[in-house]
Formats: C-alpha cells, structure tokens, sequence
C-alpha cells in the first residue's frame, strides 16, 4: 500500500447487511471494545438543478477515482473483516464537496482521514449521509471545499462482519437491484465511473484458502498469513471487480488455458465441476473469438461455479452456474469492456446478450412498431439498478435493430465493430443510436423514443415478471452431503 499511514485496527465488529464471508481457522485476539458513536442520520435532498445530463452526474457524483487501493484482514475463526482503504480521486469540473459511496458510513465503527486530517464521521460538520432523490444510494458527502486539478486522498478504516457460516468471503454484487461494491470498499456505484483497483486479502487461518478474482489474483508469502493481491491493471467500474475466498476443505481450484485465454475456475467440492465449466467454454470461447474478436481481458477469465440460479459478471470474472456460464461470458464484451455510462444505460448490454442467444431461431420475432415503454425514461440518469424488461422486449427491440441492419450477421457484424473502438468509453442509449446510425445509415431514433422513452401502456412496468428473472438470482449455497 505504499507506504501509507493506516489507522490502528482497535475497531469493534458491525454487522452489515449483504455481506458474505466468514467461518473456521484460527487468528488474531479479538479488537478492543470501543464505545459507539452515534450514527449520522440520511438527508433527504432533492437533485441538483442541471442543464445536461452531463451536468446532473457532476453535481451528483462530484468526483472522479483514480485509484482505490484496500486492504482486508480477515480472521475466519472471529467471523470478523479488518478493511483498510486509501482513495486517491480529483474533484470533478464546478464540484468543490467531495462524495463517496459506503455501506459502512452508516454503522458505527469508522475512522476517515481526508488529506491528513482525520474526520468525525458522527460530527455533521466533517461529514454528511445524503440521499439524492431518484438514486436509491447513500452518498457520503465530506464536509470539506476541495481545488480541483490536483489529486486528494481519503483513508478508511472499518470492520466488517463475515456473515457466510462456509468461511468464505467474497463480492456479492447485483446490477439490477444496483447494489455494488460500496458494501465492502469506498467507491462510486456508477457504471462510467473507472478507476485502478488494487485489493490486498489477508487470511489470518490455519486452513489453507483458495481464491480467484477480477485479472487473476497474485498469492505471495506473507509470514503465517495467505495473501493474496488483486490488481485490475486498468480503470474498471467498481461494481465489475470480482474476488472470491474461500477454504481448500470447500472448493478447488483449475485452470487450463482455451485459446488465447488463462481460465480458472472455483468449483465447490462434491457439486458442479471445472470440467463442465471447461466444456462449455471451449466452444463458447472460440465462437466469440471469431464473432466479436480477441478475448478483451488480457489476464484471463476467473469463473466461481455455483449449483443453482443465474450468475453476475464481472471484468474478467464471474459468479455463475453451468445454466447462465454463457450468457455471463458474453458480457466480458458487453457491460464489462464496452460500457453503459449510467445504470437506466445498461438496459442494452442485457439486451444485447440476450439477443445474440435467441436471434439464432428464425422464428423469434422483434419488438412491435406501436409497442411504448419507458424502460430508460422511468428512471433518473443517478439510480441505481436498471429495467427488468432488458431482457424480453429491450433484447426485441435489438432484433428490431438487427432486421434494419440487414439480418443477424450484419449486426453481429456492427457489435465487433463498436466493441473494438469503444471499449472502456461509456455510452448512453443514444450514443448506441448514433453509432448504429452512422454504422447502418438506418435513422432509428424515433423508433428507440417510443422503445425506450414513451409511458408504458397501462399494466406494463418494470416490475412486471420477465422471462429472464432466474439470471439475476445468483445462488451461492453449497452443496450438502
């Protein structure tokens, strides 16, 4: 961590919720029992006024991350997670306060330091839980006026509580509820948000661990304690950073290279095997090669298997079962390399995914001409999570697009093409337009606004079921003699 002045552990365990690890091993004398302070409460605060889309994320999100760099010190046999962070970030353009997004803001064991000065995260005048209406997300606003052009640093010094009985601990993320990483490390949860990760875990456990994550993880010799170094390599959306822990009794490890591409796989004991994994994806690989061109995660794939359920993809990585093992590597070209710029945004790559699996039957028909939703304008450009219809009519309407273009090859044609110049620059629905558009010579846009843009007809919402649901539901039991 380079040198950096971490706030001594002495912190008591919290329990927060949506987090999973825990459980076996040995480690270090419980923390020090510290008196709590009060927790902040959440402020409701209307959206800034903004004369662009642009504008509106600005104000709302007001910085930019460059890196985020995290230790984890876990002691399986406390059932308890020592996080250390250091967030190095510039202020947006007309943006002076900072904001971040963290779980832990809300429990009362956290100890911040902005630009070496440590703050009180109980005092209102050194920080502030505010909830943007429309954003679903609890922003951490810190009570400092900061220049812009010039790098500053925060510090962050938290517990965690291991809630997985199995031992484990790892990133549990759900992009259509729109929660991210926030749960576990200091972040933006916002798709266009990129920023270098570098995620240290230290296992303080007699039992050997195994792990995988986003880029592979570095093992290295640290004493009596497994360390492991996640490091992405590039700027990557904090939501899209995978990891995965867990004891050598519970799952075993593989990889083989397919390819061009290093895969390894977690696969629980006694249940799904990384030779099914493997026979899956040695096809599946080599299809996407040809179609969309060279796998964009130069570190490879990790794959953590489960039993049951659908799966969440990450850069480089996902959590999935054998069912959903395709649709999740598919997006390692689109959601995690070519990128929605907000969450109402990723409708598409959903939609795209889907499409490319169902448009090989001729008799899968498009979207309707006269059919209306709001699958992008019923949600503000700051919420999280996206439309649940992505992936029924949102795939439809890329049909749609596909039968203007001139059939499924033309238009598998034009997403290698967009992949290849657009990686890692986010998109919004109608930068897609444009570049279909300009790609096709087909003007489509009054089409996508009564898609995408017009009030649904009554009895159609985004709550309403969806053939897909099951996608979205990662199962993360074990199996059980």
């Amino acid at each position: 961590m380079g040198g950096a002045r971490w706030f001594a552990p002495g912190l008591a365990a919290v329990v927060l919720t949506g987090l999973a690890c825990g459980g076996g091993g040995a480690g270090a004398p419980p923390p020090a029992a510290v008196t709590a302070p009060a927790i902040p409460a959440v402020a409701a605060v209307p959206l800034p006024a903004a004369a662009s889309e642009s504008e509106l994320l600005d104000s709302v999100f007001r910085v930019d991350v460059e890196r985020a760099e995290v230790v984890f010190d876990i002691f399986p046999s406390e059932r308890r997670v020592q996080a250390q962070a250091a967030i190095t970030f510039r202020m947006r353009p007309g943006q002076t306060r900072p904001i971040l997004h963290l779980e832990a803001a809300q429990a009362p064991r956290l100890a911040l330091r902005l630009n070496g000065e440590e703050l009180d995260p109980a005092r209102a005048a050194d920080v502030r839980l505010l909830a943007f209406a429309g954003s679903g997300e609890v922003s951490v606003e810190l009570q400092r006026d900061l220049a812009g052009a010039v790098s500053h640093r925060l510090e962050a010094s938290y517990p965690l509580t291991m809630a997985d009985a199995d031992g484990r601990f790892y990133a549990d993320v759900n992009d259509i509820e729109g929660r991210g990483n926030e749960t576990l490390f200091p972040a933006l949860n916002t798709p266009h948000e990129l920023a270098h990760h570098v995620l240290t875990y230290r296992v303080h456990a007699a039992e050997p661990y195994v792990a995988v994550g986003s880029g592979g993880l570095s093992a290295r010799t640290a004493g009596d304690v497994q360390e492991w170094v996640l490091d992405t390599g590039r700027p990557v959306a904090a939501y899209t950073v995978m990891f995965h822990l867990a004891p050598a009794r519970t799952h075993a490890l593989s990889a083989r290279r397919i390819g061009d591409v290093d895969v390894r796989v977690l696969a629980p004991s006694g249940g799904v095997t990384a030779d099914e994994a493997f026979a899956i994806l040695e096809p599946w690989l080599a299809e996407l090669d040809r179609e969309l061109g060279p796998f964009p995660m130069p570190r490879g794939l990790d794959v953590v298997l489960t039993q049951g359920g659908g799966g969440m993809e990450y850069y480089g990585a996902t959590t999935t079962s054998l069912r959903a093992l395709r649709h999740e590597v598919f997006h390692m070209y689109f959601a995690c390399s070519t990128i929605a710029r907000t969450y109402r945004d990723s409708w598409w790559d959903e939609a795209i995914t889907m499409w490319y699996e169902l448009s090989v039957d001729p008799a899968w028909a498009p979207i309707a001409e006269d059919y209306r939703s709001d699958i992008v304008s019923g949600r503000s450009a700051v919420a999280v999570g996206f439309d649940r219809r992505a992936y029924d009519q949102g795939a439809r309407i890329i049909h749609a697009l596909a039968q203007e273009a001139g059939g499924r090859a033309r238009m598998v044609a034009f997403l290698r093409d967009l992949h290849a110049r657009r990686q890692f620059d986010p998109m919004t629905t109608w930068d897609l337009a444009d570049e279909f558009e300009a790609w096709s010579g087909a003007d489509v846009r009054a089409r996508l606004e009564r898609w995408l843009y017009q009030p649904a007809p009554a009895g159609a919402s985004a709550s309403e079921p969806s053939p897909a649901d099951w996608l979205h539901h990662v199962d993360l039991r074990l199996p059980r003699p």
